[in-house]
């Protein structure tokens, strides 16, 4: 299996999936919680996966289907931000939600959309490609300015001014279309001591702009919002996030809703991986994971 799913254990201990059950995958990436979900819920149990990226869709339902429990599963080509909709045409109600906001290994690996600055591929990073605009038409057309903020505020780079302006500096000579050319762009705005730090130098230029030309962060709060509407009283939601921007809005819309007493927090604060599963995954090692349960 190409994705290692983070935090598995607990997503089955907190979410709680029982034979008989409707459950939602909102982001199955690589499919490796949502089988796990659907062998608890045979034999008559569901589990509803959502995927927005068509291609990596089709390569999980193509693997999966070879398994047992795949009998349990509906494959949905959409994004969670439609939860509403996609519930009512399939006419279910869910007894639980997971929310897994972390990037699968294909796209790193497997894309070919500039995803890593590891390779060197086309400035495109979008999760669908039938819509929205490529990281490359940001980097070339977007003023100074505005790029400095994206790589400040979503990024949390120090160096975002330098950063952007090079961007600009560097635009007017050749369009910036490649992982490469970004990476470039970067090496010459930062000191040389931030090019030797455990973190890639490109690391938080790259996530901003990622998280900006899919609207991560408006994704979050309109899908964490949605899945509580939907949900069944007593079903829960497990989110899993991996950046402080997305834990930070789960937080406070789980805070909102807690008082609303809409819904309760089962275990108060977060989940983090255990150190032998970040040793044999260092991908997990960022991931925190918040349970709520509706009322």
């Amino acid at each position: 299996m190409i994705h290692q799913p983070v935090l598995l254990n607990e997503v089955l201990e907190y979410l709680k999936p029982k034979p008989g059950g409707k459950y939602i995958d909102a982001t199955m990436n690589g499919g490796g919680h949502t089988l796990a979900i659907a062998e608890r819920v045979q034999p008559n149990g569901i589990v509803l996966g959502i995927e927005w990226d068509s291609e990596l869709l089709k390569e999980t339902e193509a693997r999966i289907k070879k398994q047992e429990s795949s009998a349990n599963l509906i494959f949905v080509n959409d994004s969670y931000v439609n939860l509403k909709n996609i519930v009512e045409d399939h006419d279910f109600q869910p007894d639980g939600i997971l929310f897994d906001l972390g990037l699968s290994s294909w796209h790193y690996e497997t894309s070919g959309r500039g995803f890593t600055f590891k390779k060197d591929e086309p400035l495109d990073m979008r999760f669908n490609t039938s819509g929205g605009v490529p990281v490359s038409e940001i980097v070339n057309l977007y003023d100074v300015p505005e790029l400095e903020q994206i790589i400040r505020d979503y990024g949390e780079e120090q160096f975002a001014r330098s950063i952007s302006e090079s961007i600009g500096l560097n635009r007017k000579k050749r369009p910036i279309m490649t992982t490469e050319d970004l990476v470039s762009v970067i090496s010459v705005a930062v000191p040389e001591w931030y090019k030797h730090r455990k973190i890639h130098f490109a690391t938080k230029t790259f996530q901003a702009l990622r998280v900006v030309v899919n609207d991560e962060l408006g994704n979050v709060a309109k899908g964490v919002r949605t899945a509580i509407d939907i949900l069944k009283p007593g079903g829960r939601i497990v989110v899993i996030s991996f950046q402080g921007h997305e834990d930070k809005i789960v937080r406070e819309i789980f805070k909102e809703q807690v008082k609303a007493g809409r819904i309760i927090q089962p275990v108060k604060g977060t989940i983090r991986p255990t150190w032998p599963e970040q040793q044999a995954n260092p991908r997990s090692r960022s991931a925190k994971m918040k349970v709520v349960e509706k009322i």
